[in-house]
């Protein structure tokens, strides 16, 4: 929401609005009857996720840093190719005639 408001899309404001509306009413309804339930089966005390995996921290961090930089260069990657793809097209319709600098067709 805030994001497309950002962009000057101001209708992204109103369901936005409407969504947290609704999810902080949802919460409050439903907190003493399903939330505090969990929290009693689920009370491990203050652990990290390394603790309760049973794997050394580093290793939780490693995989974590890997798996952002993997998808940060494949992201990369992607983009470059649809720019080549696109700087190929540009050329072969100029090359071909089929685009004037006017911007009419042959």
């Amino acid at each position: 929401m805030i994001t497309g408001c950002g962009q000057g899309n101001l209708d992204y404001l109103i369901p936005g609005l409407l969504g947290f509306l609704t999810g902080g009413v949802l919460f409050g309804e439903t907190y003493q009857s399903f939330f505090l339930k969990i929290s009693t089966y689920a009370s491990y005390g203050q652990k990290t996720l390394g603790e309760l995996l049973g794997v050394n921290h580093w290793l939780l961090i490693f995989i974590v840093v890997g798996g952002t930089l993997i998808f940060y260069l494949a992201s990369k990657i992607s983009e470059s190719k649809q720019r080549r793809t696109v700087t190929v097209k540009e050329q072969q319709a100029a090359g071909s005639g089929q685009v004037r600098e006017s911007g009419t067709s042959a």
